[in-house]
């Protein structure tokens, strides 16, 4: 029904009422008259959750929030268990426990993201071919692959609802079957290069050989006649045997085993992203104790901790009412304990599927750190932030994104196409786009400008804490400790700024934001967070 007009030309919409909204009269107000576009400073009047007292909170806000939260967490953290009691109680066939992830996850996306599942399916079906016919190019004609598939499927053949729905699951997927490309790449290279060391050595040992028979020879007829000539015995040649990679890589992987890993229930949904040695390894001799479970609980217990201040206790504690930077960082603050609680959640997800095992002075530890919310919320510099974010996700950038852009192109180019190539996994979001691309700014000047003032100053103020205690002031100095405290803050106010954005409220958030919603954000604080590292930038250059 057009906004604004008659109010008797559809009733059936209606029918999806209930009889107590139909009743209420702002229900009319707010569904057939358009609001005016109020100043925002007119319209912050109070309200968020703040006239409640803590008690109705519990009631009606942490209760329902940690139920529903449960229900469709625990769905993920049953079909984890039934996978891995499924595979590593007892000694299966290989292909069986691949084909047994390969149904718990496909089953498990389907809960999630009904239909939109056949996109992850789609981009698992390419990519096993992409990497069956792309010999020594795997890497980067997946990364190909993978830039066009999410293209072609945002832009022209996805709704956008489902597409967003389903983005961070093709994430995950894209990033594996990309390192698996790379992986392979790098262990035909070893492999080839072995072989050639070993024709070398052959080679070498050949020559050898047939220098050691003639020299026999020579000193046996010279020695020919004489009473006391000595019997030559010839010297046995050793050869030096190099072992081969020790890592399937070499060989294509079978359907099963490709599916399997992309579709693993431990990852497809929430995460984290893994590696296909990774992978293989949780079915080799896997081990069971009772850290397990209780890593698993307190993991859980973590994520629906950070859920509860990102739903309830940031809107309680800080009202509509209050300073617009103090809203800003509420917002930016709820943002970042959503993504706490995804990724914590995917911790748990992952260890209950068999990952994270550790064996540390003989005793077996669980562990898969995804984030550092210590790292984040108190941060030594921006630098610090994008590494604490999503461990896994770093990992991935630095080893086949960065190095190898720096090992063709340099520094430089590899930090702004490990940003590039951020923003593109993403999906083509205008509003991540502008906070990817001006954190990378941020983190070049920061770390250029902090790098400089060290070396100037012969302090440990760098955007990195050093591990080797070289500088003449150290972190344990009082002005060293206040310098980057400074610096500290200085991240949590360009965090408050960057994170305004990701507001929960807004109705876009279940197709993604477009650009212009995010540079209204920004132009209520003034821009003033891109103008702190414009001056920044200044000085870094007259440094």
């Amino acid at each position: 029904m057009e906004v604004g007009g008659p109010v008797y030309q559809e009733y059936g919409e209606y029918e999806e009422y209930s009889e107590e909204e139909l009743a209420d009269p702002d229900f009319y107000v707010d569904r057939f008259y358009p609001r005016m576009e109020d100043d925002e400073e007119e319209m912050e009047t109070g309200g968020g959750l703040a006239p409640f007292s803590v008690t109705e909170i519990l009631e009606h806000c942490i209760e329902p929030t940690l139920t529903d939260g449960l229900k469709h967490m625990g769905k993920i953290l049953a079909w984890c268990l039934v996978f891995r009691l499924a595979t590593q109680t007892t000694k299966v066939v290989p292909w069986l426990g691949h084909a047994a992830s390969v149904v718990s996850g496909t089953v498990l996306a389907s809960h999630f993201f009904g239909g939109g599942v056949f996109y992850i399916l789609g981009l698992v079906m390419m990519g096993y071919i992409m990497l069956a016919v792309s010999n020594s190019v795997r890497g980067l004609a997946s990364a190909a692959l993978v830039l066009g598939y999410n293209i072609v499927c945002e832009t022209w053949l996805a709704e956008p609802m489902v597409w967003h729905m389903v983005r961070g699951a093709i994430m995950i997927v894209a990033m594996k079957i990309i390192s698996l490309g790379f992986d392979m790449d790098a262990a035909e290279k070893i492999e080839k290069e072995h072989s050639e060391k070993e024709n070398q050595e052959e080679n070498v040992n050949m020559e050898n050989l047939e220098e050691k028979r003639k020299n026999s020879k020579t000193v046996n007829i010279k020695n020919r006649g004489k009473k006391n000539g000595k019997k030559i015995v010839e010297e046995p040649v050793i050869k030096s045997e190099i072992k081969p990679a020790e890592s399937d890589l070499t060989r294509m992987p079978g359907w099963f085993e490709f599916a399997g890993y992309c579709l693993c229930p431990g990852t497809v949904i929430l995460g984290p992203w893994v590696s296909f040695t990774e992978y293989t390894n949780i079915f080799k001799e896997p081990r069971w104790n009772i850290t397990w479970l209780v890593k698993i609980l307190f993991t859980v217990m973590f994520a629906f901790m950070f859920l509860t201040i990102s739903t309830c206790w940031n809107p309680w504690l800080i009202p509509d009412s209050g300073w617009k930077w103090w809203l800003a960082y509420r917002d930016a603050m709820s943002f970042r304990a959503s993504h706490y609680f995804v990724s914590f959640m995917s911790e748990a997800s992952a260890i209950t599927a068999g990952f994270g095992a550790h064996v540390v002075g003989g005793q077996l530890l669980w562990h898969f750190t995804v984030t550092q919310p210590h790292n984040i919320e108190v941060p030594r510099s921006l630098v610090e932030v994008v590494v604490s974010w999503n461990l896994p996700m770093h990992r991935w950038l630095k080893q086949y994104v960065f190095k190898q852009t720096r090992s063709r192109f340099g520094p430089g180019p590899a930090v702004l196409m490990t940003y590039f190539a951020s923003t593109l996994l993403h999906g083509l979001s205008g509003q991540l786009a502008a906070v990817l691309i001006s954190l990378g700014f941020y983190t070049w000047v920061e770390h250029s400008l902090r790098d400089k003032l060290s070396h100037i100053m012969d302090a440990s103020i760098g955007a990195r804490r050093e591990a080797d205690s070289r500088r003449k002031h150290r972190e344990g100095s009082a002005w060293v400790i206040l310098v980057n405290l400074l610096f500290g803050l200085l991240a949590m106010f360009h965090l408050a700024y960057l994170g305004v954005m990701f507001d929960q409220s807004s109705p876009e958030q279940v197709t993604g934001y477009s650009w212009s919603h995010t540079l209204a954000k920004w132009k209520r604080l003034d821009y003033t967070s891109h103008w702190v590292v414009g001056v920044m930038a200044i000085i870094n250059w007259l440094l």
